[in-house]
């Protein structure tokens, strides 16, 4: 029960309506699944009409973008600005004289701009399987748990296991995005962010307040 209890409350998440907005709390905003690094990648290049290798788009939650368009020359072309977007259009350029108009669809990896699919690629070795038992915290104090594993697919994709000396465990899945240091767990009743420092095999994450600060070493 402890076990449910702790996960419980590593994974809350209250929904304030007249709150005002954070714009450092990515679980505020409007459009998670379109952060990240997005890839194209030309897969016949030499037989392709396009003039490109490989295509990167950035968005950020500051509602700016970055575009970097390799060339079949090696060449790289390169446009940035601001973008806004709703539940299904997308605006590139805002404030320009051709501001760019797509619709789109998105999931945890997957972006789809008037028919051309992206994929979400990681820009660090955050994907993983992880495994720790130090962690700290007013909740992780309040518990008989004694280890954290925590998986996280370079799909995006993650799992997260409390166990304790009995054999408990508790498990939660979901899927995740990231910006910075900024990690956010996503699952089917809620949202939860934490800060991550990653330094070569050893993961560290926090949460506000104080409620956790686990270290957690790789193991595969």
């Amino acid at each position: 029960m402890r076990l449910i209890i702790l996960l419980s409350l590593i994974f809350s998440f209250s929904v304030l309506g007249n709150e005002v907005r954070d714009n450092s709390d990515l679980t505020q905003f409007d459009h998670p699944f379109l952060l990240g690094d997005w890839y194209l990648v030309n897969p016949n290049p030499d037989q392709s009409k396009e003039n490109f290798l490989a295509i990167k788009l950035t968005l950020g939650s500051n509602y700016s973008f970055k575009i970097d368009i390799q060339k079949r020359d090696y060449s790289v072309d390169h446009w940035e600005g601001h973008y806004t977007a709703n539940e299904d259009t997308i605006i590139l350029g805002l404030n320009t004289s051709e501001p760019q108009v797509y619709q789109y669809a998105a999931n945890h990896n997957l972006l789809n701009l008037n028919g051309v699919t992206f994929t979400k690629a990681l820009s660090n070795s955050l994907a993983g399987m992880w495994s720790g038992a130090h962690f700290e915290g007013e909740h992780a104090l309040s518990t008989d748990a004694h280890k954290f594993d925590l998986i996280l697919q370079p799909d995006f994709v993650f799992m997260f296991r409390v166990s304790n000396d009995d054999g408990d465990e508790a498990v939660h899945r979901g899927v995740y995005y990231t910006e910075g240091e900024h990690l956010v767990l996503l699952y089917e009743s809620g949202e939860h962010e934490t800060r991550y420092t990653l330094n070569k095999d050893t993961l560290t994450l926090e949460m506000e307040e104080g409620e956790l600060y686990a270290v957690l070493n790789r193991i595969r």
